[in-house]
């Protein structure tokens, strides 16, 4: 009899030790699980990652990029370096404002899956135009827009949208009053447009670029999809974080995995640009 009331004992203790046990960890949904998660995330990332090009902005522009257009302003200042596209609208002119746009282009080809990260601040009030990101830009290959983008740059000297959307291959997140993910070239071999002209749905609405207001730009180009996270530049606050699915295309288009960056600005634009970095995922 003693015995068994031992084992009952026992058997008590035992489960009152599991049941202190299970008490001091964390429940499912709690606080403190998403942002292990989180943190587990990150590290894997980092721990992954490869510094392929990084760029502070405030040394010689000339080292790491090269120009399309004519019209173009770039100073270095303190916060890094201003750019900034022509001065004459579609409006003012309908033929000759094709020559104040503008594209800054990375000397790097970059190839495989990406994260790129930048600060922006935009300078200017225009309501005219908007900026773009040009992600692993390469030409179509039908001549003379062969894959080297660097090999006809002298055919962009008036950088007309046209010249692009037809003749290159490459991924574009643009800024306007509302977020949209483009897949180039816009038309076929026939020259007939590709359903939606490339956009990639859906329109995303934010709440846009305020000028004088700084921002940090990340965004995660895989095979397959675009992720872009907009954050505040001074609190890190994220304001924006969407995925675009870039298998939404038209079947003949292979996707995009090898190519430059670039930053575009329409005529009044004026940005600027700091901490310009790629890594490798």
């Amino acid at each position: 009899m003693q015995k068994i009331q031992k084992i009952a004992t026992y058997t008590l203790l035992f489960l009152l030790l599991i049941s202190a046990t299970n008490a001091s960890l964390p429940r499912q949904g709690s606080p403190s699980e998403p942002i292990k998660a989180e943190d587990e995330k990150q590290n894997t990332r980092q721990a992954g990652s490869e510094v392929l090009f990084e760029d502070s902005m405030m040394d010689d522009w000339q080292e790491k990029w090269f120009l399309d257009g004519q019209n173009n302003t770039l100073e270095h200042r303190d916060e890094g370096l201003y750019f900034s596209g022509g001065t004459v609208t579609k409006s003012e002119d309908p033929v000759n404002y094709h020559a104040h746009h503008t594209v800054l282009w990375t000397k790097q080809v970059f190839e495989g899956d990406l994260l790129i990260q930048y600060e922006m601040t935009r300078v200017d009030t225009s309501d005219y135009g908007t900026t773009l990101l040009y992600i692993q830009a390469q030409g179509t290959g039908i001549e003379p827009y062969v894959e080297d983008i660097a090999k006809w740059n002298e055919l962009r000297k008036i950088p007309a949208m046209n010249l692009y959307f037809e003749n290159m291959d490459l991924i574009s997140i643009s800024f306007r009053e509302n977020l949209r993910c483009k897949r180039y070239p816009w038309k076929d071999s026939n020259g007939e447009w590709y359903p939606n002209k490339g956009l990639i749905k859906p329109m995303v609405d934010y709440a846009g670029i305020i000028p004088g207001k700084k921002y940090r730009v990340e965004v995660e180009k895989r095979v397959s999809s675009v992720t872009l996270r907009l954050f505040d530049g001074e609190t890190n606050e994220l304001l924006t974080d969407f995925t675009w699915y870039t298998t939404k295309i038209p079947e003949e288009l292979e996707l995009i995995q090898k190519g430059r960056i670039g930053l575009r600005h329409m005529s009044t634009r004026q940005f600027i640009y700091s901490n310009f970095k790629v890594e490798r995922l």
